[in-house]
């Protein structure tokens, strides 16, 4: 790896990973950026940021001006997948604008795949409140796959796009063929354009599930109880369903006989939720879903929620989407099933706040994933609200 990162000026500034010296003039970097309104935990609170750097799963990597800090990327690496994140870019406003993350992010892309060769695919998330973020990592190589609209917010609620680079082993052992259902076609077929995946299966005779009673959930916020529970489950193998990769569980919900549980990540500052793991005895997942949006939304104050849905699983897709979860993203080898293939997974959403997608500047081909999206959710519209001339002739005497 490089001491130093040249910039097009001739000066140099110094490249290197993160240790607990750095920590005070991290948290400088984040505040000065966002004005004290950033939500990540290891971007503002010490004692975060110090767990995160002792992380051996965790690349944290600075740029430095003189004893300064000046720019900061996150690379988090999931080892089971062979998968990366890299999050928490940002540079120090009097030096944006002189290609510092780009030589940022190169230097530390090349780190991760080439020189310790700990992954196979990484991913990110980039605001869209400019075209910068995603311009920078496409000149990277990285590929535009997702629109994740109100997804964080900050000043006020912002859509995230996403963004995939894919090693030349990805695609080896990856599971051809994806399962889909008719509605999530336009999504795939975009993923399939820009990669030039094979065709799919679509899968349009499925049996509707009968409806069942509402699920009610009662609610468990101890992040130390939920990740002990989450824990005993993990060791004494029960099963569990659900993936979400780099979010560790911090809520429960599970109703009184233990038939239905769900753990997930809440943001408590922004309202953003990720389902991480779950378990439902019920036939209708859809009821789950809705039950639990329900209980997330009234006693967690979530305004947001997400979750991964494989893509050979029709039924979880279509189940999903009746529960209102509406397609954000397709993202091809994401992650290692038990067999060593890479599967491709759907990031599906659900907002409970109004869609504003005012101020957002998109790459193109995020702006066609948004069009999908906006397709479904119009659909969903048609779908859970009646015509008018099918409900009663309230003009008739």
């Amino acid at each position: 790896m490089r001491k130093f990162i040249v910039l097009p000026d001739n000066s140099r500034l110094k490249f290197k990973e993160a240790d607990s010296s750095d920590i005070a003039g991290i948290l400088e970097l984040y505040n000065t950026v966002y004005s004290g309104k950033y939500t990540l935990p290891e971007a503002t609170q010490a004692d975060a940021a110090e767990k995160k750097i002792k992380d051996p799963n965790c690349l944290w990597f600075l740029a430095l001006r003189k004893s300064k800090v000046v720019g900061s990327v996150i690379f988090s690496i999931d080892p089971v997948n062979r998968l990366g994140k890299i999050y928490a870019a940002v540079v120090l406003p009097e030096l944006q604008g002189k290609n510092i993350m780009h030589y940022m992010a190169r230097e530390a892309v090349e780190e991760v795949t080439e020189t310790r060769k700990l992954v196979d695919v990484i991913y990110a998330t980039t605001r869209t409140v400019s075209y910068a973020p995603q311009v920078v990592l496409e000149h990277l190589g990285f590929i535009s796959l997702g629109i994740f609209p109100n997804v964080r917010r900050v000043q006020k609620h912002e859509s995230h796009g996403l963004e995939v680079y894919f090693t030349k082993n990805a695609f080896e052992n990856r599971m051809i063929m994806p399962t889909i259902i008719p509605e999530l076609r336009k999504v795939y077929r975009i993923a399939q354009d820009i990669l030039k995946l094979d065709d799919p299966l679509i899968v349009d005779q499925l049996e509707d599930v009968p409806q069942e009673d509402s699920i009610w959930f009662i609610y468990e916020d101890d992040a130390k109880k939920v990740a002990e529970k989450y824990m005993e489950y993990n060791q004494c193998g029960a099963k569990m369903a659900g993936f979400f990769p780099f979010h560790a569980p911090n809520m429960r919900f599970y109703s009184k006989d233990l038939k239905h549980e769900i753990f997930c990540n809440m943001n408590k500052q922004d309202g953003h939720m990720a389902i991480i793991a779950f378990k439902c005895q019920a036939k209708n997942f859809t009821n789950l879903l809705n039950s639990f949006c329900r209980a997330a939304k009234a006693v967690a104050g979530a305004e947001y929620v997400e979750i991964m849905v494989s893509a050979f699983d029709p039924m979880m897709q279509k189940q999903a989407l009746e529960a209102r979860f509406l397609p954000c993203s397709y993202f091809p080898a994401m992650a290692m099933n038990s067999g060593g293939e890479r599967v491709d997974y759907l990031a599906m959403s659900r907002s409970f706040v109004n869609l504003d997608f005012t101020e957002m500047h998109l790459v193109k081909n995020n702006q066609r994933f948004l069009e999908a999206f906006m397709e479904c959710w119009y659909n969903s519209l048609l779908r859970f609200n009646k015509p008018f001339e099918d409900d009663i002739n309230i003009f008739n005497e």
